[in-house]
């Protein structure tokens, strides 16, 4: 609760003392972007699960680039119990996308909505193979799969800047959204074992949403 209390009398402040008009931005300001976690959260997040940065091409128009990237895994022991053998388990992914928009600001005051629309595409890839303990020989089986997504979307928001070179914003998207599984794969160190692919399962859809809580743009 205090805090909450000393945020907002940090902000109030800031704009008592910040007695510019406008306009805020212009050809050539640029931030970078960042998921405000809010008042009870006092955080500066990755923007979109990534990194983000925004550019003013001319007063009233800004693009906004995002950048995704995520790599993670796990090992499992086998744990054999002599005279057993094993083999280790584990599991992996890499998540790699890219975001682009088009953002229209209607005003450069403190306060200003803005429209616009933008395009997502991120690529998935996923391995995993089971632990495996027993009686020699042993085999192992792996799994691999992933897909690609891909993303439309149309927004509407707007942006208030706390001082000249901080800003919060918040926005709705009407997004629809694709993704495209690649061919699982079964595969086994067994040579006898043929290796097996099977088709994964599309999906689409057609959303409306506010995204995130609060975007904070730091302007340099």
């Amino acid at each position: 609760m205090f805090k909450k209390v000393a945020l907002m009398l940090a902000l109030f402040v800031c704009t008592s003392f910040a007695q510019k008009e406008g306009p805020f931005v212009g050809a050539g300001s640029k931030a970078i972007l960042f998921s405000f976690g809010g008042l009870s959260n006092m955080a500066a997040n990755n923007f979109d699960g990534g990194a983000g940065i925004k550019f003013f091409l001319a007063s009233p128009m800004a693009i906004r680039v995002g950048v995704q990237a995520n790599v993670s895994g796990t090992t499992t022991p086998a744990n054999p119990i002599a005279p057993q053998v094993g083999m280790d388990g584990s599991t992996s992914s890499t998540t790699i996308g890219i975001e682009g928009a088009l953002e229209v600001h209607l005003t450069t005051t403190r306060l200003t909505p803005s429209l616009g629309g933008g395009v997502g595409f991120s690529l998935t890839s996923n391995e995993s193979k089971p632990s495996v303990a027993g009686t020699a020989p042993i085999y192992q089986t792996t799994t691999k799969s992933g897909g690609t997504s891909i993303n439309f979307f149309v927004m509407m928001g707007a942006e208030y800047f706390v001082v000249d070179q901080i800003s919060l914003a918040a926005e709705y998207r009407l997004g629809y959204s694709l993704f495209s599984p690649k061919d699982t794969e079964y595969s086994s160190t067994n040579p006898a074992v043929p290796t097996v692919t099977t088709k994964g399962t599309s999906n689409h859809s057609l959303s409306l949403n506010s995204t995130g809580l609060l975007t904070l743009a730091v302007y340099f």
